[in-house]
């Protein structure tokens, strides 16, 4: 049997109480890992140092406010059997507080001016978007988009004080688009 290494995981909340008569609770979290609870499957709980995982039941979590939550788990029908738990700190793998992070930043480069090595300044960065791992850019360029793929391998200079990033684009790839605006005026 394996063991649950806790430094795999970070502290999200906790449950504070038992809510109606079904195994509904009540949790204070974090902000902003909405997004990453939603899509959780389970949460780890400590209980006596230790995590143990629960299974969220299907129906799912209930955001209240951004910090408050109501949930209930797979194996806990009854009030009498949250009241236990209550307490207890309730736990995420470190792979969902990366993803948060990493996502938080790249919204970040919004709006900042991008520049290739061959085309020049191709307008600024309109949306960020996230594709299982692959971060594209929407640049707007005129009236049109660009769609760039974000790669440490296009990237000739970052400045963050000036707002801008130079990239060295696949060739081709950026006249795709100038050759569709080309085509259509």
């Amino acid at each position: 049997m394996t063991s649950i290494d806790k430094q795999d995981f970070f502290p999200i909340g906790t449950i504070l109480k038992p809510h109606g008569l079904k195994g509904e609770m009540v949790l204070d979290v974090a902000e902003g890992f909405e997004e990453v609870l939603e899509e959780s499957e389970f949460l780890m709980v400590e209980i006596e140092g230790r995590l143990v995982p629960f299974f969220v039941r299907k129906d799912g979590i209930n955001f209240r406010t951004p910090t408050t939550v109501s949930l209930a788990f797979d194996d806990l029908d009854t009030a009498d059997k949250v009241r236990p738990f209550c307490g207890c700190r309730i736990f995420l793998p470190n792979e969902a507080q990366m993803e948060e992070t990493i996502e938080g930043e790249l919204n970040e480069l919004i709006g900042y001016l991008v520049f290739d090595l061959e085309k020049g300044s191709l307008g600024k960065i309109i949306r960020v978007d996230d594709f299982s791992g692959n971060v594209v850019l929407t640049i707007l360029h005129g009236n049109r988009e660009i769609l760039v793929p974000l790669s440490d391998d296009f990237i000739t200079e970052f400045n963050e004080e000036k707002r801008e990033l130079h990239l060295d684009c696949p060739e081709g790839l950026v006249d795709l688009y100038l050759e569709e605006e080309n085509g259509n005026n």
